[in-house]
């Protein structure tokens, strides 16, 4: 990505810091480098605020693990949605169809959802998101998304096997304009109803119509077929025993899209 344009430094100056958060209408915190996003996104709740990062030095995702993100490769922010927060699993699905259309804004192609919280561009993660929600007084959702733009094969290392960026799928984007689409998604997002997000979430699904094996937190496994998602979010996977609902888990998904294959053969008149 040597020589694409990257103006997201610029918000260190306190003139263009200003002229963007008018732009975007909130509050906006720029750090050079910073723990983690997250954190101070929850020290300015309820917001509306946002906290963007060149660099975190504590950043972290689902489970706790650690987001490690060269400095200069990535959109590292943290969005304070103010007001009675969705519900834990559907926040993450809806914050997955706003980076979505956002990459599809800034001309990416095949972009796939994992439920429930990643991102995908050919078949590889390249956008995470970590929700954290407060109800009552104060109510509010802090939405965290990392987004890799401009890592290099040797920036993944081992990574580049699931994993990608927009660098290397040919696309010189700033991150700045990266940041500011973003912004523009989640807000139209989380104001739009919550089953119209979740059908385009199904739309892009990597997972529904496929086999799958689902690891939770101490709990057995759950194999099966990932037949729907529930409005609350919720995973439903048809097992041998029946159905099970699935709020939390890591997902494996196997073979093809089940879906797409018995289409085909209803529309041949034969069987899949």
């Amino acid at each position: 990505m040597t020589g694409a344009p990257d103006r997201i430094a610029l918000l260190a100056q306190p003139a263009v810091l200003a002229a963007v958060s008018r732009e975007l209408g909130q509050t906006l915190e720029y750090h050079a480098s910073i723990s983690s996003t997250q954190d101070r996104a929850r020290e300015l709740a309820p917001g509306p605020a946002i906290v963007v990062a060149d660099e975190q030095t504590a950043g972290r995702g689902t489970k706790e693990r650690r987001w490690l993100a060269p400095r200069g490769t990535s959109v590292l922010v943290s969005f304070v949605l103010p007001g009675p927060p969705p519900a834990a699993a559907v926040a993450s699905l809806v914050a997955g169809v706003a980076v979505a259309r956002a990459l599809d804004s800034l001309g990416a192609s095949t972009i796939g959802l994992k439920w429930p919280n990643d991102v995908l561009l050919g078949g590889r993660k390249i956008a995470g998101i970590l929700t954290q929600a407060s109800s009552g007084p104060g109510g509010h959702l802090i939405v965290g998304i990392g987004l890799n733009v401009a890592q290099t094969a040797a920036d993944l290392g081992e990574l580049g096997t699931t994993a990608t960026s927009l660098a290397l799928a040919g696309l010189r984007i700033d991150r700045l304009a990266a940041l500011a689409t973003l912004a523009r998604e989640v807000a139209g997002a989380f104001a739009a109803p919550a089953g119209a997000i979740l059908d385009q979430w199904r739309a892009r699904s990597t997972v529904l119509g496929r086999r799958v094996t689902v690891s939770r937190v101490g709990e057995d496994a759950v194999r099966g077929l990932a037949a729907g998602l529930d409005p609350d979010g919720a995973l439903l996977v048809e097992t041998a025993y029946g159905p099970v609902r699935i709020l939390t888990g890591e997902v494996v998904a196997e073979g093809r899209d089940e879906r797409a294959v018995r289409d085909h053969g209803r529309r041949h008149g034969g069987r899949a």
